[in-house]
């Protein structure tokens, strides 16, 4: 199945309680069955006995000839999600300054709280460096201007002009009275003034299409790093937050619950070997789903986002590391098969790993110790902005360098 017909849509959003509707598979309690449905969004689920004749849900609807089953999910009060009070879980280093910034960390335009930076630089058609985030992040519906600034941290973590990490380029509107498909902006921003990651993730690497049986990661400024499953594809969604009534959204993918406010404007998408590709750009939810706009979608809207990669932008992480050796010792560091340097220092002799991410410095702990003879010093660097309890706790043993570049 790859479309519910107008009419079957309007009857089941019809119904009491029903906000929404999108395919997707069948699900029993949190398990998939396998059987396409149409899934039915409801506000509440409601015992159908306190439910009149005609707002009860049918069991199957009419396709094509074919019969399909239908879905009831709850998915609760759905509206964007720029911050609006504090969340227990909320990881306070995401809400400060970056400089370079990562993607997943605090944004938002001077008349907006807080969202989160979606991404790292990309390149749009024209050739300009932008990042990504919500349209209700960086430009607020009715007041927002081309060239205002976006600043990083947003407003609620006490961003001032101060804090301006580049301008509002162009977003998509967001209608009252007609359906909605996108909820984008892009910020125009100096590459020097981004680091090419996403936070807690890894290297971001470029987008990709949603499946159904995957497990789907996203970078928030509230929530941090968490992981869901997608639920349904092709949603048509009512959404809260925007204007006094709710508005309607089409073509939306629908995650399990993955976020909080403040996480607006975070990229879903899914990790491999070698990163991050994003498939969604996250705008809405409830304590019970998120809901993202297709990268498709939003390339649709904003023309074809081209990450920049890493080489073309900056050195790696180990070369900036090479770099500062080489300025400090200068002939004395060499390179090192069994670590990535060995260091002739006064009166010792460093023996150095270079981790791109905290998990990395983890994993370089005990492969530089084993390296390293009883006369010399083991040294794990690794980016400062990494900090983790697990890194605090390695010990005395070998010398773990936040470095900040």
């Amino acid at each position: 199945m790859d479309h519910i017909p107008a009419d079957v849509r309007n009857e089941l959003e019809s119904c009491a309680n029903v906000v929404g509707t999108g395919i997707g598979p069948k699900r029993v309690g949190e398990r998939e069955t396998g059987e396409d449905a149409v899934v039915v969004f409801v506000s509440r689920k409601v015992p159908e006995a306190q439910l009149s004749e005609s707002d009860r849900l049918p069991r199957t609807v009419t396709i094509d000839g074919e019969e399909v089953q239908t879905d009831v999910q709850e998915v609760g009060d759905v509206r964007t999600q720029a911050a609006v009070r504090p969340v227990e879980r909320t990881d306070r280093n995401r809400k400060r300054r970056w400089r370079p910034a990562p993607a997943g960390v605090s944004c938002g335009h001077p008349e907006v709280s807080a969202g989160t930076l979606g991404t790292p630089a990309l390149r749009t058609e024209s050739g300009e460096t932008v990042a990504l985030t919500n349209a209700h992040v960086a430009a607020p519906v009715g007041s927002a201007e081309r060239d205002d600034p976006v600043l990083q941290p947003g407003p609620a973590d006490g961003g001032d002009a101060e804090d301006r990490i580049g301008e509002l380029r162009e977003w998509g509107e967001i209608h009252p009275d007609e359906p909605n498909r996108t909820d984008s902006a892009l910020v125009a921003v100096d590459e020097a003034g981004l680091r090419d990651d996403v936070l807690g993730i890894g290297p971001f690497r470029g987008w990709t299409d949603a499946e159904f049986g995957e497990e789907y990661v996203k970078s928030g400024r509230t929530t941090g790093v968490t992981a869901g499953d997608l639920r349904s594809r092709d949603a048509r969604i009512r959404v809260g937050g925007y204007y006094d009534e709710p508005v309607v959204f089409e073509g939306v993918d629908v995650f399990g619950p993955m976020s909080a406010g403040g996480d607006s404007g975070s990229v879903i998408g899914i990790e491999r070997e070698d990163g991050f590709y994003g498939v969604s750009l996250l705008f809405a939810g409830s304590d019970r789903t998120t809901l993202g706009i297709p990268m498709e979608t939003v390339q649709e809207e904003h023309g074809e986002l081209t990450p920049v990669s890493a080489d073309e932008t900056r050195t790696s992480f180990r070369d900036r590391v090479e770099r500062r050796l080489a300025e400090h010792y200068g002939e004395g560091v060499t390179t090192d098969e069994a670590v990535d340097f060995r260091v002739d220092a006064w009166p010792s002799t460093l023996r150095i790993a270079v981790a791109e991410t905290a998990s990395e410095a983890l994993d370089a702990v005990g492969s530089t110790l084993a390296a390293t003879e009883a006369d010399e010093v083991p040294v794990v660097v690794y980016p400062a902005d990494e900090r983790t309890d697990e890194l605090e706790r390695v010990g005395f043993r070998i010398a773990m360098v936040g470095l900040q570049l």
